[in-house]
């Protein structure tokens, strides 16, 4: 009986994960059919607002592979909020999804693919079928996930409050005018596949330093930053925006290569969400 149950509700397109519930959705864009999870916690009321979070998988991974192991979920079901976890389109023979995350990702086969205008689409869609704060919109991802991080806050500055990128790195010439947009990135020193120094220039991405100093600037942060962790794994600092809205902090993990640290380390998601739910967006209505 069991298994009839659960074969029923994923029949439904309805998967129950923790107290909450992901559900399965597709939507048409750009000629394509754009598959996405959505994560209510049992909170969820139709006509109160939530915040919405989207969490982007790396490259070669799958949204319901990191559903599974980012560890979201349980944050939404205990603070109350949505989680999106959206599907990159997958190219070649293996089928290995990639964001276009901007730099060269515009010249490969991720560059067939507008995925910001897929993420304006979407941040409609899920909008329209439930009750979104549109001041506490955010986005998460790691890897390639994280580089469509650093491209959704530059070109869609309106939409989204904070990002929060995991080894991911902003692209050269990548903003465009708009509001404030809060960051906080997480990047292991120690990386091989994406450097924390030196950045990825052959492929039009700066390097962490240089990247978050560009953000700073654009927030119109104070140029000095304040440390606020300082051990023998995490330099954390944080330059500090007018009246917060645009606030800039960089986690720097030591001896972290590409891979997410263990949460005893540093708890990312955990991070990263008290991050967002201190900085909303102000005035969105009149930011798009």
């Amino acid at each position: 009986m069991r298994t009839l149950f659960i074969s029923l509700i994923i029949g439904l397109g309805v998967v129950q994960t923790g107290l909450g519930e992901t559900k399965v959705k597709t939507l048409v864009h750009g000629g394509r059919t754009r598959s996405y999870r959505v994560h209510l916690p049992p909170s969820y009321q139709k006509g109160s607002p939530m915040a919405l979070v989207f969490a982007l998988h790396g490259f070669g991974n799958t949204a319901a592979k990191f559903e599974k192991t980012v560890g979201f979920n349980s944050i939404a079901d205990r603070e109350g909020f949505i989680v999106v976890y959206p599907n990159a389109v997958a190219f070649g023979p293996k089928r290995k999804q990639l964001w276009n995350g901007g730099g060269i990702y515009g010249f490969w086969w991720a560059g067939r693919v507008d995925d910001v205008s897929f993420f304006a689409n979407l941040i409609d869609t899920v909008s329209a079928d439930y009750t979104i704060d549109p001041n506490r919109i955010f986005v998460f991802g790691t890897s390639s996930g994280g580089f469509m991080a650093h491209h959704l806050g530059a070109r869609l500055p309106g939409r989204f409050a904070a990002i929060a990128p995991w080894a991911g790195l902003l692209a050269f010439n990548d903003f465009v005018p708009g509001p404030p947009v809060s960051v906080i990135h997480f990047h292991g020193a120690q990386d091989k596949k994406v450097l924390y120094y030196n950045g990825l220039p052959n492929w039009g991405f700066f390097g962490v330093e240089h990247g978050i100093r560009l953000w700073a600037a654009r927030n119109r942060c104070k140029s000095t930053p304040i440390v606020i962790r300082n051990d023998p794994n995490t330099l954390a600092r944080r330059w500090a925006a007018p009246k917060g809205t645009g606030d800039v902090v960089l986690y720097k993990l030591k001896n972290q290569d590409h891979g997410m640290p263990a949460p005893s380390t540093c708890n990312v998601p955990e991070i990263a969400w008290t991050f967002f739910k201190s900085h909303p967006k102000i005035n969105v209505a009149a930011s798009k």
